[in-house]
């Protein structure tokens, strides 16, 4: 039995095991070949269309020949498991459609289902858009200023902050842009104690975190151990489940969703949350969408 976690020791919670994934989407995890399912999602049968057990069969009999034709080779292309790779709008023989990706990651191969969005905008277009808005920045202010605006212009948030940490661990929000009817958190200052410190270090390897629903029911992992006692490491999954502590937080702030960004340049350690006021399930491999922000800011 887990630990419960709070406010005295949340500082020491493994947050890279946490042996569930958030509900706007399903994970299986294979072996190094992508062969034979070893681990799963108790949602996936379901999400997937898929009857019976999903433990030790094949992946091809899940998800059909093409489609892990499809996956094998999108992870060709991941060489960075912080950087999974992604494909749009795959079809399975259930019928579904899904956004996925897919990472190898200490001897697993971890593939992520979100169920895709009719008639969305693609990625590549938002990301033409965010580099053309942003091309001619030349200065850090003008950066992170427009940076909050474009980001909430584009992609409807209500709100998006720049924040930006201090060789203490504190943190400042430098930049924001919100709806008008919420409170403005410009320039307010938060201690070090916010963000753990083994969040701060998961966000120097995967610069993106999502939470799709501050109240979301946790989906776990079965087995959540395998036959060796390990856990499976969820480090750069977009899908990971998140700290109970933090979800209070983000409650206690009135949001209900958000996305976190984090950068790594010297100049400006910045964490973009951006929030909304009420849940969001449209987050379709963020990381795809906002790739030319990403490449900009880190």
């Amino acid at each position: 039995m887990k630990p419960s976690v709070d406010l005295t020791n949340c500082d020491r919670e493994p947050i890279h095991i946490p042996g569930s994934i958030q509900p706007h989407g399903c994970l299986i995890a294979c072996d190094a070949g992508v062969s034979r399912v070893l681990r799963h999602s108790v949602n996936a049968p379901q999400m997937l269309g898929i009857d019976g057990e999903l433990n030790g069969r094949m992946l091809d009999t899940i998800v059909g020949p093409d489609a892990t034709h499809t996956l094998r080779n999108a992870l060709l292309r991941a060489s960075d498991a912080a950087r999974a790779a992604l494909t749009f709008g795959l079809r399975l023989p259930s019928g579904g459609v899904f956004d996925v990706a897919i990472h190898r990651f200490r001897g697993n191969v971890i593939i992520e289902f979100e169920p895709a969005e009719v008639g969305e905008q693609q990625p590549l277009e938002l990301t033409r858009a965010l580099i053309g808005r942003v091309a001619n920045l030349d200065t850090v202010d003008r950066l992170t200023t427009d940076t909050a605006r474009l980001v909430r212009g584009m992609f409807g948030y209500d709100r998006v902050m720049v924040y930006k940490f201090a060789h203490d661990g504190s943190g400042k929000v430098v930049s924001e842009s919100k709806r008008g009817d919420l409170e403005s958190f410009l320039g307010q200052h938060f201690p070090a104690s916010d963000i753990p410190q083994q969040a701060r270090a998961l966000y120097l390897s995967n610069t993106i975190r999502i939470i799709s629903d501050a109240n979301f029911e946790r989906i776990p992992i079965a087995p959540e151990f395998d036959a060796s006692g390990e856990a499976l490491d969820l480090s750069y999954a977009h899908l990971r489940s998140v700290s109970p502590v933090h979800c209070e937080y983000l409650r206690n702030m009135g949001v209900s969703a958000s996305m976190t960004q984090a950068s790594c340049r010297p100049f400006l350690a910045a964490a973009e949350a951006i929030r909304w006021t009420e849940p969001s399930t449209t987050w379709r491999m963020v990381e795809g969408r906002s790739s030319g922000l990403i490449d900009l800011t880190t």
